[in-house]
């Protein structure tokens, strides 16, 4: 037997270190910390059908598995009747399920279509390599390949869903935030006044980078930020909800004070649920706190008669004296301290108040199908206002947030015609002394969603198209010059020549079929039909040792 030159091996190696194997591991960009990736069961349809506590998550990092939380919220259609515990008033919505409320659970407990899957962006991974050896606790053949893409810059990651065999839980051991509910009367649906209130809470929601308390339903009345070296101490007085500066016809107060009920309250490991209707003459008025690591969704959904207009504040505490106030239209900012500052008013898209004791910064949005909507902006900051503090303390510390100061026509679906206007403000929880650049960059990713793709699976093997070395059929953009049901890229050996098939040797054979490999000139044809994706990475390796074995 001939001896492989040293200069040969050393040549093949250096090759062979710099190609570059495209069913490896394609490394994650998505840089999308904050952010939830929300998935419905009708983008999942193989895993449709299975119970909850059987889909659990992975990505694919430093070359091994690690699971990772994912949480399953349930959804159903129910009629706003019976959450107020009432006969059916024809008008519906979905909801969460809560087995705890007059909502109840859901009538399909598997996971169905309307159900969401939630996990965090910054849990997603990387590409796993093809064919990879699968996580222990899974059933292989029900693997769902997610891509996640940023638009803001095309940043990606992976996360994959899988089937337990009941050896693993959905949350892999982890818990991001932790909402309680609690009711200080006791069980909701045995204890709770639907018909009028006060009802007094004492609810919070909390996670390593922040709490915030409510004492009624619509009575947000604390927020400590814990994010890097924050203070910890509580800056807000209240989340505020008015017609008008000094109107106090209509508060957060009285919202609480008039009849109301609860959809859901629900605590998992990757978020919190708080959601709620009932503001007085709009009882079907209805606000959603979702609770995430470091972010909270707030989206108010107003069906009321025909109002004034309508204030959506956060009134802060002396305790956050010194911090600055900014906006997209006040980029210097100003001084929280309890003196009046000249601040323009407009449109504001972001907001953020930062200092020592942390960062809070809302992104702002109405949608709404009302003819020529437009708002404005309210910032005051003085210890002697001079309109009544309907609620919370009698202050103004830099009292900032949505003003619609027009009129706005009927949204509650009782009665015709109506429109629809829903107000969501997205708050991130940050380290203290953050810059407007951080505040501009989270309202885009605010309003810029994830792109989420789930790999499709041609030939149904459960196995995504993406990380199938040789599916059953052929995969989608894929000939079958030989009709024989295998993809001419997977297909080791066509019963005869396929064009499409690069001939480096001129033997009549396609490079992907050519099993001689006797010279070296065969080796690096392999290679070069790999590199081209007519050949695969094990084919070269075969081809290899085979022509190392004639040497």
């Amino acid at each position: 037997m001939k001896r492989l030159t040293f200069s040969t091996f050393l040549s093949f190696v250096l090759m062979l270190s710099q190609a570059i194997d495209p069913t490896t591991a394609q490394s994650s960009s998505l840089n999308r910390p904050h952010d939830p990736v929300i998935i419905t069961g009708s983008q999942l349809p193989t895993l449709n059908g299975l119970s909850t506590d059987r889909i659990v998550g992975f990505r694919f990092l430093n070359n091994a598995w690690q699971q990772i939380p994912i949480q399953i919220d349930e959804r159903k259609t129910v009629d706003f009747g019976s959450v107020y515990n009432t006969n059916s008033i024809g008008i519906e919505t979905i909801s969460y399920a809560d087995a705890n409320t007059y909502v109840g659970t859901d009538t399909d407990p598997n996971f169905d279509n309307d159900d969401e899957l939630v996990f965090m962006a910054m849990d997603a991974g990387d590409h796993a390599p093809s064919r990879p050896t699968f996580p222990a606790g899974v059933i292989t053949g029900t693997v769902v390949e997610i891509t996640i893409v940023d638009p803001l810059n095309n940043g990606n990651g992976y996360v994959y869903l899988f089937e337990s065999d009941g050896s693993l839980m959905p949350d892999a051991g982890q818990d991001y935030v932790d909402y309680e509910f609690n009711l200080l009367a006791g069980d909701y649906i045995l204890n709770y006044d639907l018909q009028s209130g006060p009802n007094p809470e004492n609810s919070t929601a909390s996670s390593p980078y922040y709490r915030t308390h409510f004492s009624d339903r619509w009575v947000c009345n604390e927020l400590n930020i814990f994010a890097g070296s924050s203070t910890g101490v509580n800056i807000l007085d209240r989340h505020k909800n008015m017609f008008a500066p000094g109107n106090c016809d209509r508060t957060e107060n009285t919202f609480s004070a008039g009849e109301g009920a609860f959809f859901v309250n629900k605590d998992g490991p990757v978020r919190g649920i708080r959601s709620y209707m009932g503001a007085n003459s709009g009882p079907l008025t209805q606000r959603e706190h979702l609770f995430y690591k470091q972010r909270q969704d707030v989206n108010t959904f107003l069906r009321v008669h025909a109002i004034g207009g309508i204030m959506d504040l956060y009134d802060y505490s002396p305790d956050a004296t010194g911090m600055r106030y900014h906006n997209n239209l006040n980029l210097n900012g100003v001084t929280v301290d309890g003196s009046p500052d000249a601040v323009n008013a407009g449109a504001i898209v972001w907001e953020m108040v930062t200092g020592l004791q942390g960062t809070v910064i809302v992104s702002h949005s109405v949608i709404t199908d009302i003819n020529s909507f437009s708002y404005t902006s309210y910032y005051s900051d003085t210890t002697r206002p001079s309109v009544t503090q309907c609620t919370g303390d009698s202050y103004e510390y830099g009292t900032s947030g949505v003003w619609i100061n027009q009129a706005i026509p009927n949204t509650d679906p009782n009665m015709s015609p109506y429109y629809h206007a829903t107000g969501k403000r997205v708050v991130y929880y940050e380290e203290p002394n953050q810059t407007v650049g951080t505040a501009a960059l989270r309202h885009q990713q605010a309003s810029t969603p994830l792109v989420i793709t789930v790999a499709p699976d041609a030939d149904n093997d459960g196995v995504p198209d993406i990380t199938d070395n040789c599916p059953t059929i052929p995969n989608p953009g894929q000939e079958d010059s030989d009709g024989d049901g295998i993809g001419n890229l997977c297909d080791n050996c066509p019963s005869y020549y396929n064009p499409e098939q690069v001939d480096t040797d001129g033997d009549g054979i396609g490079d992907i079929c050519d099993t001689s490999c006797s010279t070296w000139t065969d080796v690096i044809s392999k290679y070069n039909a790999y590199v081209s994706g007519q050949a695969r990475w094990t084919d070269v390796i075969t081809c290899y040792n085979e022509y190392v074995s004639q040497q």
